[in-house]
């Protein structure tokens, strides 16, 4: 099941690609970063600052070294406002 995720500053939906796929209407699912596929069961993050979809390898290897940008901010919030419905994960 989704779920936002702690990751600093930054807002993040721990996912499946599974999930990704009904969210956004595809019949495959592909690392943003990696170019990988994937399936349905395997595990990833939605990063709403990037609005991409990052295999776990990849996201935590990103994460280590992200940096938060304020001005950044509304359209973090915007992908996240977007997606989390899709996810059934609540907006805060």
């Amino acid at each position: 099941m989704a779920k936002q995720i702690e990751a600093g500053k930054f807002l993040v939906i721990e996912c499946t690609a599974g999930e990704l796929m009904d969210a956004v209407g595809s019949e495959i699912c592909i690392c943003d970063w990696c170019g990988r596929p994937y399936l349905p069961a395997d595990k990833g993050c939605y990063i709403a600052v990037l609005n991409q979809w990052r295999c776990k390898e990849c996201y935590e290897r990103w994460l280590r070294n992200a940096r938060w940008h304020p001005e950044d901010a509304d359209v973090e919030r915007r992908n996240f406002n977007f997606y989390a419905p899709r996810f059934g994960v609540k907006c805060q």
